[in-house]
């Protein structure tokens, strides 16, 4: 059994159309405005906890 208290779901960037036309320009618009550096930034930003709250690999190595 299992004792779910949080759902989460996609932001739908990547998700392609339902009548496939190409993937959505969405993501690659953002990732080219972020730059190498930003989404470098933002991986760890957004990447230290899980959405349970448990520290991911991110988190562990900027506790070093």
């Amino acid at each position: 059994m299992a004792d779910i208290h949080r759902v989460q779901t996609s932001c739908g960037y990547g998700v392609p159309m339902y009548d496939y036309q190409g993937q959505r320009p969405t993501l690659p618009i953002w990732a080219e405005n972020k730059g190498p550096d930003g989404i470098a930034k933002y991986q760890v930003a957004k990447g230290r906890t899980s959405i349970d709250g448990l520290i991911t690999p991110l988190g562990q190595a900027q506790a070093l």
